[in-house]
């Protein structure tokens, strides 16, 4: 348990390169040879979060604007 409260707290360092450590990550899963070395250690135990957990505050993508009377909505690509 201790070494999941260590990659927690290190994670929480990331803040908002967080997720260019994920790609990182992915990019370690597919050959760890092209990842620094330095990375593999920490990688052996790190596990992407799924959005909106905890460590990433919970917070859900913000909603978009009404549209002006008469406009048309935009949709999400």
């Amino acid at each position: 348990m201790a070494q999941k409260a260590e990659i927690d707290s290190r994670r929480a360092d990331f803040g908002a390169n967080e997720w260019l450590v994920d790609e990182l990550y992915e990019q370690y899963l597919r050959d760890p040879s092209t990842v620094d070395p330095a990375w593999w250690d920490f990688f052996e135990g790190y596990r992407p979060l799924a959005p909106g957990s905890e460590a990433t505050g919970g917070a859900e993508p913000a909603a978009p604007a009404p549209a002006p009377d008469g406009a048309p909505l935009a949709t999400a690509p």
